[in-house]
């Protein structure tokens, strides 16, 4: 019964494409038509648990697909983040195939085929439990004016420029055949995901076979492959819906946590730590400061300041920044040094002092001009 209706569909999409092409000389409304004469077969196969639309692909990462005739997803669980007539934008953790579809195949034609598709599988899946089957890519074509032969030689030299993986799943050419690819062992094997162990091998056969083998062929990748609940907040992150920003009030910081700065690791009880001279560091920020303010906050905290540092970075620092200008850290300790000894009346030698006080004027004759530009 099933071959019977198949065999049936073929006959009446080679009708309705041949009046299409007949009656529309407008191309791009002939290309909706024949989008929507595969549409209208495939949904009547085609489990309701998959929709069907056409669009274009994200990941998390913000990467779109190009523009894709047919997006076969998960109809349950998939949000669809863009949804117009015109239009869909659909998350790659939820796709399970796409098809191409042409009136008519050739060289030209392939190539954007083969690109089209590779866009797709160029994405990167980040579902929240990491089950994901790689996305097929299939193309439908109507008819061709030329042999399967020659359409394979133009698909192998397309494929020079794609990597394995990213290569079309199946080929079919309604009134031709299918090109698709066998496993090297054994050569009779199709498989759906093309890899370094398979080639690529011609099936000739009538329009009503072709069309019922390009149909078992896709129910079979989709009865075998698995989608997954896309991680929205990382789409949300990636900037395509919105930005999103935690702030924490400073009673409800967990001194426990810690959080991720340009690869390195910064301990929360470290920022804490300086965070507590606030008073000296409200003073600096509004341009109020003395220079024994800022002495005393180094003094202070300039080892955390390094300790935070090393965390965030990697390394240990020579050098650091204060108000625009990099100074050594032995200096700054040394500095910190002579400036304790004079806070507590202890006796300082004139090398010392001159080197301290020429230091501590230049830090804060920098720090002086910052308050200046910031205030213009």
């Amino acid at each position: 019964m099933l071959k019977q209706s198949i065999h049936a569909a073929a006959k009446k999409m080679q009708i309705d494409f041949a009046e299409v092409t007949e009656n529309i000389n407008h191309m791009g409304e002939r290309g909706s038509s024949r989008e929507e004469i595969l549409l209208s077969y495939l949904e009547k196969y085609i489990p309701i648990k998959y929709e069907m639309n056409n669009g274009v692909i994200i990941d998390a990462t913000g990467e779109q697909s190009r523009q894709q005739d047919i997006i076969i997803y998960d109809s349950f669980n998939s949000p669809v983040l863009l949804n117009m007539q015109s239009t869909k934008m659909i998350p790659i953790e939820s796709v399970f195939s796409v098809i191409k579809v042409k009136s008519s195949l050739n060289k030209v034609e392939i190539n954007k085929c083969v690109n089209n598709i590779s866009s797709v599988k160029s994405l990167v899946k980040d579902s929240l439990d990491g089950i994901n089957s790689p996305t097929a890519g299939f193309v439908f074509a109507f008819t061709s004016s030329t042999t399967l032969e020659t359409l394979l030689d133009n698909l192998v030299e397309a494929n020079n420029e794609v990597e394995k993986h990213k290569q079309i799943s199946a080929l079919c050419v309604l009134d031709k055949g299918l090109i698709v690819n066998v496993s090297k062992k054994g050569l009779k094997d199709i498989t759906l995901l093309p890899n370094e162990d398979t080639t690529p091998a011609i099936i000739k056969n009538t329009a009503e076979n072709n069309l019922m083998l390009f149909y078992l062929l896709l129910m079979q990748y989709l009865n075998q492959s698995s989608v997954s609940v896309p991680n929205l907040l990382k789409y949300a992150n990636a900037g395509e819906l919105l930005n999103i920003e935690y702030s924490i009030p400073k009673k409800h910081v967990p001194l426990d946590g810690y959080y991720e700065l340009d690869g390195g690791r910064v301990e929360l009880d470290t920022a804490y730590s300086i965070m507590k001279g606030s008073k000296l560091l409200k003073k600096m920020e509004d341009g109020t400061a003395s220079l024994r303010d800022i002495m005393l906050y180094l003094s202070r905290h300039l080892m955390e300041i390094l300790t935070y540092t090393e965390q965030a970075y990697g390394s240990k620092s020579t050098d650091i920044e204060i108000y625009g200008k990099d100074y050594k850290v032995s200096d700054l300790e040394r500095a910190i040094v002579v400036y304790n000894k004079l806070n507590n009346g202890e006796e300082v030698n004139k090398q010392e002092l001159d080197f301290y006080t020429k230091l501590s004027n230049d830090m804060y004759t920098h720090y002086q001009s910052q308050v200046l530009l910031s205030k213009q």
